[in-house]
């Protein structure tokens, strides 16, 4: 019988600073920018999107962790499932990203802690192979949206 090797396939989404980190399943469709439809909220509510019928509530990681954003010609949104409690009622919730997110396959060997983590919307930093990255509080986030839609 042969070892398994334990391997999560995930994404980095490239924001700003950096990337996040999330394992493929938390991340429901990457798709182009689109037409936003604006809300009044907080800074990091950057609106609302149409995806697949429904109205996804957008926001900025960045923001939410108290850090610059900007749009960039390459922005992306990623649409993310929701695993929090409001689930029913936000089942979906999209980051707008700097580009063009890639496929990474993170094992234990090749996953490190980092520095302490940036803000209130990072769960921790990690580096993998290398490579810096945020892995989000998905749950702090979801609660920060719920307060807006």
């Amino acid at each position: 019988m042969s070892d398994v090797l334990d391997v999560i396939p995930s994404f980095y989404l490239p924001i700003s600073n950096g990337n996040l980190l999330l394992p493929n399943v938390s991340v429901a469709e990457v798709v182009e920018f689109q037409e936003l439809v604006e809300q009044e909220g907080p800074e990091y509510f950057l609106g609302v999107i149409q995806w697949r019928g429904i109205s996804v509530p957008l926001i900025s990681y960045e923001l939410a962790n108290e850090q610059a954003f900007s749009f960039s010609t390459g922005s992306r949104v990623a649409v993310i499932n929701s695993i929090g409690k409001d689930n029913e009622r936000l089942p979906f919730f999209a980051i707008a990203t700097q580009g063009i997110p890639r496929l990474v396959k993170i094992s234990e060997d090749s996953i490190e802690s980092a520095a302490e983590k940036s803000g209130p919307a990072e769960a921790s930093r990690v580096r993998v192979d290398g490579e810096e990255a945020s892995i989000p509080d998905l749950l702090f986030l979801e609660s920060l949206i719920s307060t807006c839609v």
